[in-house]
């Protein structure tokens, strides 16, 4: 297997040589755990329990010739937890979901604790995200579709009844880490990042991607955040991109359990097998907090997604 990583300014292109070899893993329960799901236009969407967006319908790529495709997309894995101490209506790592036509759009971020309304504000980065025409994003501006978004916030934030003291502190501005994938009718993919929530491409139960952090030394207390006052030219919006193929899986994680990840990996260990093994959200709520109480992980708002691209039985 070949991995060839070039890095020019602000973006990571990543592109994979394909395998011969197709592992189809078998399957795993799914949690949609504190969240709802709606069918509309042949789309389905994950989404929390507000946002300030109407769902918009997914437009068809275009250039995409129509065939038989032999795929599908399946989340398989969908877990939350929150951070030890508090209840599950304060954790603040905020995912979306969104398939259409043969192509899907997966978004996770992890508001900051510190920040006013940082939930609120993680809502609405990653349905913005799922609700994008991503061929409009200029290559030479990935941050650019995050200028509406500020705006919408604002005005919301301009309606809400506050005391003085908690109008000053959303003036500060509410700040949140961000991942956004999509994967095409043709298994071209596509990942934007800023922060510490993390994308890993596993193949054949190797990993392929990290990104955007490549080891656990880069985790710390102050990760690269998008606020709802920061000038969008400033923001550093980092980019993947590569070919999928047949039995992938796709690793969104927040960055508690990315970083322990990465510590796996650094010690020649395979996570993937223990991840594998976990099919139900009692079962992941049980093992990360093991993990806490062997101060193996963060005690930390702590989510995991996994995306496999299967084979059309």
């Amino acid at each position: 297997m070949t991995l060839k990583l070039t890095i020019i300014p602000n973006i990571v292109s990543s592109l994979f040589c394909r395998d011969p070899l197709i592992r189809l893993p078998s399957p795993y329960g799914y949690a949609n755990f504190g969240f709802k799901a709606i069918a509309s236009n042949g789309q389905r969407y994950k989404y929390g329990d507000r946002n300030l967006y109407t769902v918009i319908p997914r437009s068809k790529p275009q250039n995409v010739e129509s065939q038989q495709l032999d795929y599908r997309f399946e989340l398989i894995q969908s877990f939350s937890i929150q951070k030890a101490g508090n209840a599950i209506a304060e954790c603040e790592d905020i995912w979306r979901y969104a398939q259409g036509d043969r192509q899907i759009s997966i978004a996770l971020s992890d508001g900051a604790t510190e920040s006013s309304f940082a939930k609120e504000w993680a809502k609405e980065l990653v349905t913005a995200f799922v609700n994008l025409d991503h061929g409009c994003i200029p290559e030479q501006n990935l941050q650019s579709w995050l200028q509406p978004v500020q705006q919408t916030w604002q005005q919301w934030l301009g309606k809400q009844n506050l005391t003085w003291f908690a109008k000053r502190k959303a003036g500060a501005g509410a700040f949140a880490t961000f991942l956004g994938l999509e994967i095409l009718p043709d298994l071209s993919w596509q990942a934007l990042a800023t922060g510490d929530s993390c994308l890993f491409i596993v193949r054949q139960q190797k990993s392929c991607l990290q990104f955007p952090i490549q080891n656990s030394d880069e985790f710390n207390h102050r990760p690269k955040l998008i606020g709802t006052y920061t000038e969008v030219a400033n923001i550093r919006m980092n980019q993947a991109n590569g070919v999928a193929e047949l039995g992938d899986r796709f690793y969104l994680t927040t960055d508690a359990i990315a970083c322990w990840i990465f510590k796996q990996i650094e010690a020649s260990q395979d996570p993937w097998v223990k991840l594998g093994e976990i099919n139900s959200q009692d079962e992941f709520s049980q093992w990360v907090n093991e993990l806490r109480d062997r101060h193996e992980i963060a005690n930390d708002d702590t989510t995991l997604l996994c995306l496999e691209i299967r084979r059309e039985s």
